[in-house]
């Protein structure tokens, strides 16, 4: 395989390049601000970007490059260089939202730094970039490397038992209490406007937020706290998130998650609820049943669980507090097994390298 160099500092677009750093023999690279997230995973990069430009190695023939929400990433210069030296420059989308702000950097072009070819999940989300046009032949819809991953730990994590996962990972949780989790994000972004209240927001919060988040959450404080007997509530914060953005929120849960990588924690629950985090697919992916809360009906194309049907959701406060406790209750998750995407990435990535 060629020499392939890997440039990633969000967290989504690291979990999509890490399954593929050892069968290429790849070379990471990254920005601080993703450093705590590769410790976590016991991953080394080899060099740390501070700033927008970097010199790209004399060696490299591929160039992988992750989205970011950095309109200053150094990855669009490294595709600037990749480009004047004739390097094929690769681009991995893990999500479907937010295709037109992903290339764009500072400009008003959504390709304005577009790599040579991009890897997609999907065809819903290789439309988005066709539409925006961009060549659909450069286009590898291959799925995502980091499900089959997921796909593997669900195997283990099922032997074990939900139970006892809990137990070792969960000790405070009392037996028998129901445990119920909201994933946290960010609200901010590629697109800042569209994590904040708008007008044709059908979800409302206590009047004193404007971020989607706060107002998300205290929609789902509110309705947790009606339901008899009451779940023990957990908060998995964003690898993002501060504790300070959430206020007196915090006091509202009984627990708070932040360290560690969250998989079996998700897989420990009786229900997962979130708005559009990838790790809200992920849940899904490991069995478990999933509510997605959103504030507008137009947010169920973010996520392709939402879209697709797999994980359902509320989008008003009525249909929060109909659809918590019958999904809580029920305990039935789904069987949703994506086809292996590792060796279809790797296929792909060949063609190019040759």
């Amino acid at each position: 395989m060629a020499k392939v160099l890997v440039f990633v500092e969000d967290p989504g677009a690291a979990n999509y390049a890490l399954p593929l750093l050892a069968p290429l023999g790849a070379t990471l690279w990254t920005a601080p601000a993703l450093r705590p997230y590769l410790d976590a995973r016991g991953v080394q990069p080899a060099q740390v970007i501070n700033g927008p430009t970097a010199d790209l190695p004399d060696d490299t023939e591929v160039l992988l490059i992750g989205t970011s929400e950095n309109l200053q990433t150094a990855a669009h210069d490294l595709v600037r260089q990749a480009k004047v030296r004739d390097i094929p420059s690769v681009g991995m989308i893990d999500f479907p939202a937010n295709a037109a702000a992903r290339f764009r950097g500072e400009t008003r072009d959504p390709l304005a730094h577009a790599p040579d070819w991009l890897l997609v999940t999907d065809d819903g989300t290789a439309r988005h970039y066709e539409e925006l046009g961009f060549p659909p032949e450069r286009i590898g819809r291959v799925g995502h490397p980091h499900f089959d991953t997921v796909l593997a730990l669900r195997a283990t994590l099922e032997q074990e038992g939900v139970a006892a996962v809990r137990r070792r990972l969960l000790p405070d949780v009392p037996k028998g209490q129901k445990l119920l989790v909201f994933l946290s994000e960010i609200s901010g972004g590629l697109d800042p406007d569209q994590y904040r209240w708008s007008p044709d927001y059908s979800l409302d919060g206590r009047g004193g937020r404007d971020d989607r988040t706060g107002i998300v959450i205290e929609a789902f404080l509110d309705a947790s706290a009606t339901l008899n007997p009451r779940p023990y509530r957990l908060l998995r914060l964003h690898p993002k998130n501060t504790r300070a953005e959430f206020g007196p929120l915090l006091d509202e849960f009984d627990g708070i998650s932040q360290a560690g990588t969250p998989l079996e924690m998700v897989f420990a629950c009786d229900l997962v609820c979130g708005m559009t985090t990838m790790l809200l697919y992920e849940a899904a992916l490991l069995g478990r049943p999933t509510l997605a809360i959103l504030p507008r009906a137009a947010e169920g194309a973010w996520l392709p669980t939402i879209a697709s049907g797999v994980t359902p959701a509320a989008i008003t406060r009525p249909a929060l507090s109909r659809m918590l406790p019958t999904l809580l209750t029920a305990g039935q998750g789904n069987d949703l097994r994506p086809e292996p995407s590792l060796p279809r990435a790797l296929a792909f990535l060949q063609t190019i390298a040759s």
